[in-house]
């Protein structure tokens, strides 16, 4: 079971990334309880924490780790205007600096700013939004030997194609596992034997002007295009990158991503079916609120990792099993759901 500590950390800068997403860093002595291992603060390829976020600024939220059980069901119960909220991010990245005189980890959390029509914006989004360096900010984190919270499977993806899809919340896993890549970044032993064979990715963002380089892995500052939304790069270590941008334009969400994997899975559907396989695997239940599971980590071929709203999510992993590809090679996870509250 993972270790948890709350903490505080000090915002120390925020920089807006593009047109719905800002970069929130935050940084103190504190953050040096998470399990950095010999390597000491540095990057993640994907690595999660909670924020926790008063129901008034400058207010502190109450948490006894020494029973998370036990408080985030009395938590969930209180009202939201009186107890404030939790929200996951990812680390989007990590550093040591300098703070009052100490040197201490720095985190990176990218916030997406999204409007909801009926309800305006979200408590995280608001966070992100309003919050300003020198401000204080609490932490949910994994301590001491207690693994990160993360999806991504290196060792899966070790000298594999891989596919990733997902939408503006997932952009910054996505962008942190493209960056753990290139920088050869390595989260536990045994260590991968190799780089991915090649990854493509697919990201679906509100507009022409998320669409940015800012916004995505450092490999795309030096990435070619042929069309303007697809770019292409060899990542260090030899990985062939093929990132594309899909700008709903307000269009239905999900749709774009789920005709970028159509395309992608109807190739290899004709040659599913050439070679003369039986029925594909039954289409997965869709009845579960929990929309989390990740790939088996002996499952050699192309690894496919999906993460955005929940239903956009199931019918992601639905076109995969129906085109022929394993449950066991699909690693989905619905980060929020569509009017309704997620931590």
């Amino acid at each position: 079971m993972t270790e948890l500590a709350c903490v505080t950390a000090t915002v120390t800068g925020r920089t807006k990334l593009s047109e719905h997403l800002v970069r929130v860093r935050v940084a103190g002595q504190e953050l040096r309880i998470m399990p950095w291992g010999d390597q000491g603060p540095g990057p993640r390829t994907d690595a999660y924490l909670k924020v926790l976020i008063p129901p008034t600024p400058g207010a502190t939220v109450a948490v006894d780790v020494s029973d998370m059980t036990r408080w985030r069901r009395e938590f969930m119960a209180a009202p939201p205007e009186r107890r404030g909220w939790l929200r996951t991010y990812t680390v989007r990245d990590a550093a040591e600096v300098e703070l009052a005189g100490h040197t201490v980890p720095e985190l990176a959390i990218d916030v997406v700013l999204h409007d909801d029509p009926e309800h305006g914006m979200g408590p995280g989004a608001a966070w992100g939004d309003t919050v300003r360096e020198g401000q204080d900010v609490q932490l949910l984190v994994p301590s001491g030997g207690s693994p990160w919270w993360a999806a991504w499977d290196e060792r899966r993806a070790a000298d594999q194609d891989v596919v990733l899809a997902g939408d503006e919340t997932a952009l910054p896993a996505l962008a942190a596992i493209i960056d753990g890549i290139e920088r050869g970044v390595h989260v536990g032993a045994p260590a991968p034997s190799a780089p991915p064979r090649s990854v493509t990715i697919a990201v679906e963002v509100p507009s022409e002007d998320d669409a940015v380089a800012t916004a995505g892995p450092r490999a795309l500052a030096r990435a070619t295009s042929s069309d303007g939304h697809t770019l292409t790069v060899t990542l260090r270590g030899g990985t062939e990158l093929h990132w594309t941008w899909l700008p709903r334009r307000g269009r239905p969400r999900g749709l774009d991503l789920e005709l970028w994997l159509w395309h992608r899975l109807s190739e290899r559907a004709r040659r599913y079916w050439e070679v003369g396989h039986g029925e594909p695997e039954a289409a997965p239940s869709e009845e579960a609120d929990f929309v989390w599971d990740v790939a088996r980590p002996e499952g050699r071929g192309t690894y496919w990792f999906f993460a955005a709203e929940s239903a956009t999510v199931k019918s992601l992993r639905r076109m995969c099993v129906s085109g022929g590809v394993p449950k066991t090679d699909i690693s989905f996870m619905g980060y929020w759901k569509q009017g309704a509250a997620t931590e």
